[in-house]
């Protein structure tokens, strides 16, 4: 196993020597944890990510291991530099470029959307956030209407249920995470420069209003809706760009 991980060292380090001045090699921080709906889909999202000109780092939860050997993790991803999550520092989100999540758990789309920072995942992928850096996430695990329910016949709970798990999506796209409707989805987030114009529209309005804000600030490039100019003028909410 150590010769196994070794060649993800060197990988990693190739990728970096050589790349040609000018150009940056994405560093990527990978976060995996175990979700019980299953791991196919993260792994093959990770043997997908190994294909891409990237430096790939994956660190682990402990409860990965209870059910899973370093092995059999290594040989199904085609990935062999792992690292547990406690190893994480500010450092490392400091330097990384991106943050993917292969595997979206209930328990970390929960504490996510709670902001509990006291679990490592969570901690950085909120600081990534907050550092405008960019994070996806592979949504399988917490949409309750995707084909991988339906093969392990988790598909027969309440609709409330299921609205409810699904509704998380939505939160966690608000939060500004990417979600990544297939493996084939990785590589164009990867090269996305991160400049998409962002848009301003009347709902955005209507719920400032709802919340009693007087002041929305957009990104030099975002779209403002001739709806959203008019409904801010009708609430007095005013729109400043940065």
């Amino acid at each position: 196993m150590h010769d196994a991980r070794q060649s993800a060292l060197v990988r990693n380090t190739l990728l970096h020597m050589l790349c040609p001045p000018g150009e940056k090699v994405p560093y990527v921080l990978s976060l995996l944890t175990y979700h019980f709906t299953g791991m196919e889909e993260g792994l093959a999202l990770l043997r997908e990510a190994g294909k891409s000109k990237i430096r790939l780092e994956v660190f682990t939860e402990k409860i990965l291991f209870r059910h899973f050997t370093k092995e059999h993790l290594a040989g199904e991803s085609n990935h062999d530099a792992w690292y547990p999550s406690s190893s994480l520092t500010e450092d490392k989100m400091r330097m990384a470029d991106c943050i993917l999540i292969p595997v979206l758990s209930f328990s970390l789309a929960a504490d996510l959307l709670r902001f509990n920072d006291q679990r490592d995942f969570v901690r950085i992928i909120l600081q990534a956030l907050l550092s405008g850096k960019k994070v996806a996430a592979l949504p399988y695990g917490n949409d309750p209407f995707h084909k991988v329910f339906r093969s392990k016949e988790l598909d027969r709970g309440s609709e409330y249920l299921k609205a409810e798990l699904h509704k998380t999506l939505f939160q966690l796209k608000k939060l500004g995470v990417t979600l990544l409707r297939d493996r084939g989805g990785l590589a164009s987030w990867l090269n996305d420069s991160g400049q998409t114009q962002s848009v301003i529209t009347e709902a955005d309005i209507l719920s400032a209003a709802k919340a009693q804000k007087k002041l929305l600030i957009a990104e030099e490039h975002t779209i403002i809706t001739p709806l959203a100019r008019d409904a801010a003028k009708q609430y007095g909410i005013k729109i400043s760009r940065q």
